[in-house]
């Protein structure tokens, strides 16, 4: 794992998640937002760098994020944010900070995570589908990618429309994918579908925000979240597709971090 940063370190910390298949670096058009007032780590999970092995389970990933923020000596967190499969190590990474004696959290936001538990049937179909995903993007130019992603039908069923919003996603794909074997990808995908929803107490779920776009298939989580986490605050996005909110309108998506950031209600 790798850690990219903007920003001032003695400002208040924002930690910055990235779905699946791609790199930390990808968020930095929403970070640039925040660096005025906010320092922003943004990991890169193993497996998707140079050097950086393989990608094994969300626990092994929240667990390099704790060791480098006690590494930083990094002990308050404004906001932790996360992303597609990135919401769910942020939530993950939420219980960790939660369960630390020497850490503490003001606000969460998790967006867009699909927080589903799947049979071994599903996982082994999304495996495939993943590793034709992450094969896709491991050969020619962005541009290339997004003119093979136009015509995917699992991509259109996802961003619901025009894909260009979606191209700092793609890069971060386009980087990442050359480095990722497909034992990666296999682990990654199951990562994304066994989730076992950490239990959280009432006042530290009211610290956390969910949201997705109304027509991203990920929204079908929200029951089973919304069971396990009643004290949380939650939001529909509009019909955006699958990560549209974050890559779509990035000024509204940062002034909505910014506000969690300072605990100020959304």
């Amino acid at each position: 794992m790798i850690f990219d940063t903007m920003g001032n370190k003695e400002n208040p910390v924002i930690i910055m998640i990235n779905g699946s298949f791609t790199s930390g670096r990808s968020l930095s058009h929403i970070a640039e937002k925040l660096v005025d007032e906010f320092y922003v780590i943004m990991p890169t999970y193993d497996g998707h760098h140079e050097n950086g092995g393989e990608f094994s389970t969300r626990a092994i990933q929240v667990q390099k994020i704790m060791d480098y923020l006690r590494q930083e000596d990094i002990h308050e967190i404004a906001l932790i944010q996360g992303i597609s499969m990135g919401a769910e190590v942020a939530l993950d990474l939420a219980a960790a900070v939660f369960n630390a004696d020497d850490m503490n959290v003001k606000s969460c936001f998790f967006n867009g995570g699909p927080f589903f538990k799947f049979n071994i049937i599903m996982r082994k179909i999304m495996q495939r589908k993943f590793i034709g995903f992450v094969h896709a993007c491991q050969y020619g130019t962005v541009d290339e990618i997004m003119e093979r992603f136009a015509h995917n039908k699992m991509v259109k069923w996802m961003v619901k429309g025009d894909l260009e919003p979606y191209r700092e996603m793609v890069q971060g794909m386009a980087d990442v994918a050359p480095f990722m074997s497909d034992q990666s990808v296999r682990n990654e995908s199951d990562a994304c579908y066994t989730f076992d929803y950490p239990e959280i107490p009432q006042d530290e779920q009211k610290k956390y925000l969910f949201s997705w776009s109304s027509d991203e298939p990920a929204f079908k989580s929200y029951k089973k979240i919304k069971k396990c986490y009643p004290y949380a605050a939650y939001k529909n996005d509009g019909k955006l597709g699958h990560g549209g909110f974050i890559m779509k309108q990035p000024d509204k998506y940062a002034a909505v971090m910014r506000r969690l950031a300072k605990g100020i209600d959304v």
